[in-house]
This record gives structure tokens, sequence and C-alpha cells, in this order.
């Protein structure tokens, strides 16, 4: 069609261009098309992710598609400052798989330091015990106690304080080495009352942790809609509804939210107006089926 990178400089050196692609714009699969599952597959993130001896798992929430979204969102942010600084634009070339793999930032570690591939964890940590979700007597909590201070407050909560002085717990290291039989000590006593109870108890005393949300729990919590996280906005065929917010707070430029997203051709007059179409060309080239 010629709009390509090398069509579009030629005419405005100063383009800055990005593309988000499958695998990138080079290499032996550049030229593959990709999903967020596939990409997924590809960067490790299935062979990780669920239980231990189970079979591989996507991640919940499509993790290269935003990831890549970010990462060019950046390199464009990137590619602005060198024009501001030099005139000249360039071509922010990413893809879903790299941001899966960059995103691999534990399991990366593992690997070059030992050679071997990372196995999937559940909610476990690879680096830190006890750091993932634990079970209480009516449901689940996490409980991130991932230095020695930490692990020490948390065993005199759970009435163990013997815990943090025995060998096998003394430190960050041993833990993760007795990550599971400790798991199961911990989850014999947390078994033994309410996750109300424990959450209450380890946030009073300063032991991180928290509830394992369903997104009904999520959009109905009182920190998320103090920080704005859902906004209404009138959408002109659907009424009232909620969104999502932003999760930046800016305190000199805050994000704007409140106007529904375009409907098809909504634009379309204003776009080719500004691009120098006349009204009749405009008519034709509706006419024609070209454009809404």
């Amino acid at each position: 069609m010629g709009l390509g990178y090398a069509d579009l400089r030629s005419v405005n050196p100063g383009l800055v261009y990005a593309s988000i692609s499958g695998y990138g714009q080079t290499g032996p699969h550049g030229s593959r098309g990709g999903f967020d599952l596939v990409a997924q597959g590809v960067a490790g993130i299935m062979s990780v992710t669920g239980e231990p001896g189970g079979p591989p798992v996507k991640a919940g929430i499509p993790l290269t598609d935003l990831g890549a979204g970010l990462f060019a969102a950046i390199g464009i942010l990137a590619a602005l400052q060198h024009r501001a600084r030099t005139g000249e634009g360039q071509h922010v070339d990413t893809s879903l798989v790299e941001a899966g793999v960059a995103l691999s930032v534990w399991e990366a570690t593992e690997f070059f330091a030992s050679g071997r591939a990372p196995q999937p964890m559940g909610s476990a940590h690879r680096m830190s015990a006890p750091y993932q979700a634990l079970a209480c007597a009516d449901g689940y909590i996490t409980i991130g106690a991932a230095n020695d201070r930490l692990f020490e407050r948390l065993c005199d909560l759970l009435g163990h304080p013997e815990w943090s002085s025995t060998p096998e717990y003394a430190n960050d290291t041993a833990r993760v080495a007795n990550r599971q039989v400790l798991a199961e000590r911990i989850e014999a006593v947390t078994k033994l009352r309410p996750r109300a109870h424990w959450l209450a108890l380890f946030e009073d005393h300063g032991v991180p942790c928290g509830p394992i949300n369903s997104y009904a729990d999520v959009f109905d919590d009182e920190q998320i809609a103090a920080r704005e996280m859902v906004v209404e906005t009138d959408h002109p065929t659907l009424g009232r509804l909620r969104t999502l917010g932003s999760p930046l707070k800016m305190s000199r430029t805050p994000p704007q939210s409140g106007r529904p997203a375009p409907l098809l051709g909504q634009h379309t007059d204003d776009v080719l107006r500004e691009a120098g179409y006349a009204p009749a060309d405009v008519a034709a080239l509706r006419a024609a089926g070209a454009v809404r």
C-alpha cells in the first residue's frame, strides 16, 4: 500500500513510526502473525504458569498484548525525545514475543545462573518464601513475608516463634529450599480461622498480605474507588457505562476521562477534511463504499 516506514519517511524524515507484530519485523519468524496465546507459549510464559506437574496454563490476562503496547509507548516517547534534539524520526519496532521474554525477568535470571529451565510453581515465588497464596478456613489469602524480619514477625503471629530460628527456615535461601513443607505448616495454622481474622492480624502488624479478590470484589473495593479506577461515561447508543480509569495520577496534568470511544465512522468527515478532501470528494468516497 505504500504506507511502510521507508515510504512515509521519504515524505517526512521526522516521522516516528511504531510497529507491533507477533515476532518483530526481522528474524526468521518476522513474517509470522501472532496472538497473545501463541506469544505466551513461544515466550515460555505458559511453561511456568500453573501448578507443578500440571498442563501449560495461559496467564489470565493478555500479558504480551499489554506488554507490547507499553513497550511501544516507551519507545515512542524515547523516539520523540530524540527527534526533539535532532529533528530525526525513527522506526520503533517491538513484538508480542519480545514483550513476553522481556517480562520474564526472574525466569531468565534462574536459567542464566543455573542452566535449568524454570518450572511452574503455582503462586509461589522463585526467590522468596513464604510468598504465595495460602489457605484459610474460608478461602485463600496471599502472604508476602519476603525477608527474615517479616518471616520472624509472621512466625510470632502464627504462634510459632521457634520457626524463625529453625535451620530449615533461618534465611530466605533455606526457606526457598523447604518451601513446600513450610507452606503446609503455615496452612495448618491459617486454616483454623477465616480470612478476615488473618488479614486484620497481619495488616495490624505489618506483614504484607491481601485477599484473593474476584473482579466483582475488585470493582466494589474502597481503595479502587478512592483511586478512581472505575469511571462513568455517557455513550451515544448504550447510555451510561462504567469503564476503567487511568492508573497514572499526575499532579499537574491529571488524566481526563469521560469520553467514550467514537462510533465507527464518526469522524470520517473530519479526518478527510483535514487531509484536504472537498465535501464532494468525501461524498463520492462514501457512495463508493470506500469509507463509512
